[in-house]
């Protein structure tokens, strides 16, 4: 259960492959109380100490995972849950958004227990709130899809499957799209989103809400290492 204590966002999971000067814009941008900023760093790009620097005092503690080969989104994302799973929720976010004055305390004070909370930036994925009791219901995110794109959509649809609200809040988030292609991984891509998007219809088509369960496989074959 979610706490009735507002006054602090547990745990902040950031994923990231290229790009830390927006992963900085990001930790400066934020001004309501984070208990850990905890970062995947899948490019090993990430200088901890600066990061640090770029966090205000309201960040009390930041964390950088180094990873030597990309987990990809769902990987990260469920690795920030699995290093902090006493947590009651994460507030997700990725690491080319940053946050309007105000907006993370809005995130601290509308999550609520039962309920995906996504922001009202472009896309609403840009972060979203997720309590522990969704994952419980609903599960991690599938890491079959890999390394990006689809892993929110088969969620969306896994949430509809078990009763679990999302709601699409307001919360203003600023966001540069599709900043980790623009460091040389678009060619990449455009061959790893059909087959994302083709695994993602037949895995529903054959009613399967599950995490999927990891393929070392389809991550071999799908990497932009």
């Amino acid at each position: 259960m979610i706490s009735h204590d507002r006054s602090c966002v547990p745990v902040m999971v950031v994923p990231i492959l290229a790009g830390p000067d927006l992963l900085c814009r990001l930790a400066g941008s934020i001004d309501f109380a984070v208990g850990r900023l905890l970062v995947v760093d899948n490019g090993m790009c990430v200088d901890p100490v600066r990061l640090r620097d770029a966090a205000p005092e309201c960040v009390r503690d930041t964390t950088v995972i180094p990873v030597p080969n990309n987990l990809g989104v769902a990987g990260s994302w469920n690795l920030g849950v699995k290093a902090t799973a006493l947590a009651d929720w994460w507030l997700i976010v990725n690491f080319d958004a940053w946050f309007p004055e105000g907006s993370v305390q809005r995130f601290a004070e509308t999550v609520s227990d039962g309920v995906l909370t996504l922001s009202g930036g472009a896309p609403a994925w840009c972060a979203f709130g997720l309590p522990a009791s969704v994952v419980e219901r609903v599960g991690l995110f599938d890491e079959r899809i890999h390394p990006a794109y689809f892993e929110d959509d088969d969620y969306m649809t896994r949430c509809r499957e078990f009763s679990v609200p999302v709601m699409y809040s307001d919360i203003p988030v600023h966001h540069d799209n599709s900043s980790t292609l623009k460091h040389g991984y678009d060619r990449r891509n455009a061959e790893t989103f059909d087959d994302n998007r083709r695994y993602m219809q037949r895995k529903h088509s054959m009613q399967d809400y599950t995490d999927g369960g990891y393929s070392l496989t389809r991550r071999r074959n799908l990497s932009w290492d």
